[in-house]
This record gives C-alpha cells, sequence and structure tokens, in this order.
C-alpha cells in the first residue's frame, strides 16, 4: 500500500492577474478587518479610562497598529512564495503577532490557515507556543500599566489564544490532507490509465505477432503442398513419358514394317491403344489439381517399394514388408502414379522412423480392401522423447500426396506404438 508523505501544495505557478487580485483581496479584507477590531478595542479602552487612558496602553495600540498595517501588507504577497524556511518563518511571525497585534489578527488567521496546509508537526507545535507567548507578553504588559494582578488573567487569555489559533490550523490540516489525498488519486488514476494502455499495447502486439505465426504456418504449410504438387506432378510426368514412349515405339513399328502379319498389326495397334488409355486416366487423375513449375526437371528414375526397403536397410533400419489380400506384382500392374504415391509415402515412414525412433523395428503392410489400396506403418515409441528437430512437414505431404490422388492419410498413437496409414483408390 502506498504510504501518502505530507507535502505543500505547490504555489501557483503563474502570477496572473486573477491570482494578484486574489493576493491583493486577501491583504485589503485582512486591513479592514484588523482595522475594524482595534477600533473597537480602542473605544473600549477609552470608555473605560474616561478619554484618559495611561500612555503605557496607549502605546501598546500604536505598536498594534504597526504590527497590524505590516501583516496585512505582507500576507497577501506571501502566497506566491515557495514552501521553504522563508516561507516558513514569515508566516510564523504573523501567526505569532496576533497575540501582541488584534490588528494582526485577520491576517494571523490566514498564516495559521497556510502554515496547517503544510501539515508538518514542528511548525505546528511552533506556531501554538509562540501564539501563547506573546499572548503572555501582552497580557503581561496590559496588567502593568492597568496595576492589576495579572496571574490568572495571563494564564486564561494565553489559553484562550491558543484555542482560538488552533481552529484555522486545523481547518489547514483538513484541506492539506484532502489536497494530498486528490493529487494521490490523480496520480493513481493516471497510472492506472497508463498500465492498461501498456496492457493493451501489448495485448495488440500478442495479437499481432499470434497472427503472424498463423500466417507464417499457413504460408509454409502451403510451400509444402505446392512442393509435393511438383514433385507427384514430375512423378507423373516419367509414369506418362513412358506410356508415350511405348505408343511412340508400336507406331513406328506399323508405320515402317510393312511385313508385318495383320495379327502383329492388331497386336501393335492394342499395344497403342492399351498405352494410350493409360496415359490418359493417369493424367485425368492429376490434370486437375498439379501444375509443375517450368524449371522442374523430371525424376530421371521412379521410386519403387522394394528399392525404399532395400535402402532403408542398408541404412541399418530393422524394416519389415508385409502383403496382405494384394500381391506386389498385382500392384505394379496398376496405375503407376499410385505406385509412385505409394513408394513416396513409404520413404516418407522410414525417413521418420530413422529420425525419431532409430533402432525401433517399423513393420509395414500394404492391403486392398474393398476398391482402396491401404499403407499402414508401425513402430514402437522410443523410451526417450528424440532430440531431432521436426517440422511436420513430412506427414503433411504424406497426407497432400494421397488427397490428391483420392485418397487421405492419418496419423498418432496407438498404445505404445505410433502409426501412420494411408489409403488411396484401387
Amino acid at each position: 500500500m502506498t504510504r501518502l508523505v505530507p507535502r505543500a501544495p505547490a504555489p501557483p505557478s503563474v502570477r496572473s492577474r486573477g491570482q494578484w487580485v486574489i493576493a491583493l483581496a486577501q491583504s485589503l479584507v485582512s486591513a479592514a478587518l484588523g482595522l475594524l477590531v482595534i477600533l473597537i478595542s480602542f473605544g473600549t479602552l477609552l470608555t473605560e479610562f474616561s478619554d484618559q487612558p495611561p500612555q503605557g496602553l496607549v502605546g501598546m495600540y500604536v505598536l498594534d497598529a504597526l504590527i497590524g498595517v505590516g501583516a496585512t501588507l505582507l500576507i497577501g504577497p506571501l502566497r506566491f512564495l515557495p514552501p521553504g524556511r522563508v516561507h516558513s518563518a514569515l508566516h510564523l511571525l504573523i501567526a505569532a503577532s496576533v497575540g501582541l497585534s488584534s490588528w494582526a489578527a485577520p491576517a494571523a488567521g490566514i498564516a495559521l490557515y497556510r502554515i496547517g496546509l503544510r501539515r508538518r508537526t514542528v511548525l505546528d507545535v511552533a506556531v501554538i507556543l509562540l501564539v501563547a507567548g506573546t499572548s503572555m507578553t501582552a497580557m503581561s504588559l496590559d496588567s502593568r500599566f492597568r496595576r492589576a494582578e495579572p496571574e490568572a488573567e495571563v494564564l486564561v487569555a494565553a489559553g484562550i489564544m491558543m484555542v482560538l489559533a488552533l481552529i484555522p490550523l486545523l481547518i489547514g490540516h483538513v484541506v492539506g490532507t484532502r489536497h494530498e489525498l486528490l493529487a494521490s488519486l490523480r496520480e493513481r488514476a493516471a497510472s492506472a490509465e497508463r498500465e492498461r494502455e501498456t496492457a493493451r499495447r501489448e495485448a495488440a502486439a500478442a495479437e499481432s505477432e499470434a497472427a503472424a505465426l498463423v500466417r507464417e504456418r499457413d504460408a509454409e504449410a502451403a510451400r509444402v503442398r505446392a512442393e509435393e504438387r511438383a514433385a507427384l506432378a514430375r512423378d507423373m510426368h516419367d509414369s506418362i513419358s513412358h506410356h508415350l514412349a511405348a505408343i511412340a515405339m508400336h507406331a513406328g513399328a506399323m508405320a515402317y514394317r510393312e511385313d508385318l502379319s495383320p495379327q502383329a498389326l492388331r497386336a501393335a495397334a492394342g499395344t497403342v491403344r492399351d498405352a494410350a488409355q493409360q496415359a490418359n486416366r493417369e493424367l485425368r487423375t492429376v490434370l486437375s489439381g498439379l501444375r509443375t513449375a517450368e524449371d522442374d526437371a523430371p525424376l530421371a528414375t521412379a521410386p519403387t517399394l522394394e528399392g525404399i526397403i532395400e535402402r532403408a536397410r542398408v541404412d541399418g533400419q530393422d524394416v519389415s514388408l508385409t502383403w496382405e489380400s494384394l500381391a506386389a506384382e498385382e500392384l505394379e500392374c496398376r496405375d503407376r502414379s499410385t505406385v509412385v504415391a505409394l513408394a513416396r509415402i513409404l520413404g516418407e515412414v522410414t525417413l521418420n522412423a530413422a529420425k525419431h525412433a532409430p533402432g525401433s523395428a517399423l513393420r509395414v503392410t500394404i492391403s486392398r480392401k474393398g476398391e482402396q489400396v491401404h499403407l499402414r506403418a508401425r513402430n514402437p515409441l522410443p523410451a526417450a522423447p528424440s532430440a531431432a528437430p521436426s517440422t511436420g512437414h513430412g506427414l503433411l505431404g504424406v497426407q497432400e500426396r494421397a488427397r490428391l490422388l483420392g485418397g487421405d492419410a492419418r496419423h498418432g498413437v496407438r498404445g505404445d506404438d505410433f502409426e501412420m496409414e494411408a489409403w488411396m483408390p484401387w
């Protein structure tokens, strides 16, 4: 909890015309009220002594007027003096003069109020003692000139003056505390507003950063998909080129070989027809979703399932391939795009197992289920998480490749194993 440190309110920083009007009004009103008080008091003195008062008492009234005039002239401009030793000393003198001068009473009240605004115990005690001291001195002189016993009257007068001095002093304390509380509340409100603004800025920055990360992740995923589409397009290019080469070869034979029998011509024509149909099917499969960049070069040799398994074993992996309800030769007779896609997926599976579960056995099963061909791979989870970096792009590419051929892929943890399954039309 923040402790309120007592401090005097800052004086007006700009001595405008309005401020000078207030200062002049304080001096004039104090002088007028003080003059009224001394006139009433002096009239009472004349009545008491039948217009023949002692010279000592008259001298005290002259001193009263001089002190009152000086105090009332100073009290207005002193509002522009910044808090400090001089400020405190002058206000203490004016406040203490109330014991010696009834004319200075209004100015002393303003001085006591200003001292109370500062809320300093030392100043409070000092001004009360000074008021009591000057009051006792004035009453002692008055009793001596009146030739009366001063003891009881002096003490009573000192007590009354101390009580009267406490009233403006306490009012100044209350007002000063209110000023301090308002200043503290304004500071807390400004601090809270700054904190809210900082929080809003941090939230906006975090939101912007999150949006940037999302955009970056989406862009990266799009890039991976595009690369996978381009790779698949190159593979399809190789497959279609094979069929086109077969068509060209048999068509050339029919064009230049005049010694071919009708049966040979029909066989060659059948081969050309089958190759054209196969190429047309494969081209139609990918034409709607793939585009090959101008600088992409076709692969010299399309990957095979046996080649992927053999390469993984050479690298030291424990890989086994099982066929269920399907033979390797039967698969090779299907679309070349399906074989290439399965080989690419198997290559990604073996690479992931080597990176994240080195030394674990990888079991791969290729099966036919109705009008779909499935590839399922399982390997035990490693005892400790792998330190190999992973972006997840490989599995994303597997799913993209399968979807482009009308299938899909999924992966996840099942029991103590990691499993990946991809399927596509037969």
